[in-house]
Formats: structure tokens, sequence, C-alpha cells
């Protein structure tokens, strides 16, 4: 199966798949930004098909790129629960609990990314037996007596931070504004299925972009909506634009920056962008620190590990460079990527 690497792909929608011979169907695995914590798992299920039955000592959710299907969800000798999906839904699977993904089309294929932490669970155990056979079944975390778990409306627990199960469809699902990234930036951090992985939906409005920042590696960033550009650089590249490395944004296009490399979004439509991102480290479970709602947006500390280059501190030919595209698009909206509060 074909393993893809770098730190990015601009296109999951159109990637060379080859045959799957756990689960069936055609997939493509992913070890992108050189992190060995987080992949993808890029899935294609024919017209009329499904994929093979399984469970796994690893986190996964679901994200649909095209078409539509359901997945049946279960944990051992329990009732069968059936989620219904189609472009643009992100479901959240039951650690080890089983589930099977069938394609609601019989003329058209379909598509799907799992974000997963399957890297880090396959280095930690090196056992591939005890990944996808445990018998064991984390009925604290779910089970079919709990039969809203994926269909209640989810808790609001904090500025930019909510927890669910199920999204129906991430395009439609409301953001908090975000003003320490910007003028008209949004984002809301997601707890899905007690898993530890991060996960949040980003969006920047026409006519601005969010400034640089740097975390550590793992983040899988996915474009969902919108188009742009986005640069990479590591901090010794840092305003030397020559060594800056760009890639298109558009939609099913995935950015993996390397440990501690910066990057930007830009958006150069004539509509918000929205990205989904997949990333290590849950935002409510297993992190052990308290909830930061400012998140990658911290300026103050450039020694930190998670970093921002405030909009000032940035060299006057990014903007430069950006309001020219926008001239070339036909977009007459200009929103400098200040900060809007303290961060």
């Amino acid at each position: 199966m074909p393993l893809y690497e770098g730190s990015g792909i601009e296109d999951l929608a159109t990637l060379p798949l080859a045959g799957w011979a756990r689960r069936g169907g055609r997939a493509a695995y992913t070890r992108l930004g050189d992190d060995e914590t987080n992949c993808l798992q890029i899935v294609e299920i024919p017209p009329g098909g499904q994929l093979q039955p399984e469970h796994h000592m690893y986190d996964a959710v679901m994200f649909v790129l095209s078409g539509r299907g359901a997945s049946a969800i279960w944990q051992h000798g329990e009732q069968v629960q059936h989620v219904e999906w189609h472009e643009g839904s992100l479901l959240a699977l039951p650690l080890n609990a089983w589930h099977q993904e069938f394609n609601g089309s019989g003329t058209e294929p379909c598509q799907v990314v799992f974000g997963t932490n399957m890297p880090q669970a396959v280095n930690h155990y090196q056992n591939l037996d005890f990944i996808f056979d445990c018998g064991y079944a984390f009925t604290d975390r779910y089970t079919a007596e709990a039969p809203t778990y994926f269909s209640d409306e989810g808790t609001h627990w904090n500025i930019r931070l909510f927890e669910t199960n199920f999204i129906p469809d991430i395009r439609a699902f409301p953001l908090d504004p975000w003003p320490e990234r910007g003028l008209r930036t949004s984002i809301m951090r997601l707890s899905m299925a007690s898993t530890s992985l991060g996960i949040h939906i980003l969006e920047v409005s026409e006519g601005t972009y969010v400034t640089a920042h740097r975390h550590y590696a793992g983040a899988h960033v996915i474009q969902v909506e919108g188009t742009g550009y986005e640069y990479l650089f590591l901090p010794d590249e840092q305003g030397d634009l020559a060594k800056y490395r760009r890639m298109p944004l558009a939609p099913s296009g995935v950015v993996a920056p390397k440990n501690l490399e910066y990057h930007q979004h830009f958006n150069t439509g004539k509509q918000r962008f929205r990205q989904l991102a997949f990333r290590g480290g849950g935002v409510r479970y297993g992190t052990g620190k308290t909830y930061d709602p400012v998140g990658a947006a911290i300026s103050d500390d450039p020694f930190a590990w998670s970093h921002k280059i405030r909009h000032d501190d940035e060299p006057q030919r990014i903007r430069d460079e950006y309001y020219a595209e926008l001239e070339r698009n036909s977009i007459g909206l200009r929103l400098e990527p200040i900060d809007q509060s303290s961060g």
C-alpha cells in the first residue's frame, strides 16, 4: 500500500491508492511532517461496497471527503449502532470498538480520511496482534446503552472548546472568534469520543490571513473549503523569504508542518476558507494541564515550543505578495491580521 511523505499533499482526492488487503477497498497511508505519532489513512470504498469490520487499540476520527454512506459501530456482544454520513461529516470511533463502513451509493465511490495515532501505538507496543486483536471493551467510553452517543447535541464547555462524537457537516458547524490570531478568524477545538487526538476547525475570512506560528510536529491540516496558499519555514530561516516554501491550498489538500516549523495560512479566494486539523494531545483528556483558549496564538516568548510571529514583526514583503495575489483575484477587501487582544 502506498506511503506518502513530505510536508503536505496538494489533493488527497486524486492521490493514487492501492488495494487494502486488511479491510478491502483502496487506500494509502501518510507519514507527513517527519512525524511518528499521527498519520492519515486515505480510503476509497467502491460503489455499493463496504470495508471489512475492524477494531484497534489506537484512536481514529473519520472525515468524509466525498460521497455518502454509513458506519456500523458496536462492542462485542452488544447491539450495533448505525451512523449515516456524507461529504463534510466528522465521526469519532470509540477506542477498540468494532466499526465497519458502507458506501451508500451504487454508482459512485466514496472517499474518507481517518486521522489516527496509529504510528504511536505501533511504535509503543510493537505487536500488531495486540493492536488489532485485543478483546478488551472500553465500555466506560462507549456502550450501546448510551443510544444518543452519536446523536446528542454535544457540550460547549468553554470558549473555543466543544465536545461531541459526530458532526453531520463541519462546513456548517459554528465556530468561536479567535481575535488573538487576527481579524475575522474563528476556531473550535473538538474533543471527540474521549480520544487523545487534538482536533480543531479553523476559519479564515476573505481578504485576510493568519500570521506564522509554530508548535510540535503532528498536526495534519486538511483544507475543507476555500483556496489560498501556505508558507512554511524553519526558525533559522525566518526573514529569509528565499527559503520559505509555498504550497497551494485547495479543498482536499493537507499540510503537515515539521517539528517547530513555522506555517501560516493565506486566504486568496472570494469566500471564507475552512481547515480541519488532526494532531496529538486532546483538549479535555490526558493533557495534565489547564485548558488555554488562546492556544497557539501566544507571541510573548520566542523560545516557547508554541510561538506566533506578530503581524508587526513579519517582513513587509509577506503582506505585499498577499495583497498582490488578492489584486490578481479581483478581491478588494484588505484585513490585516493584527492582534485584537493580549497574547
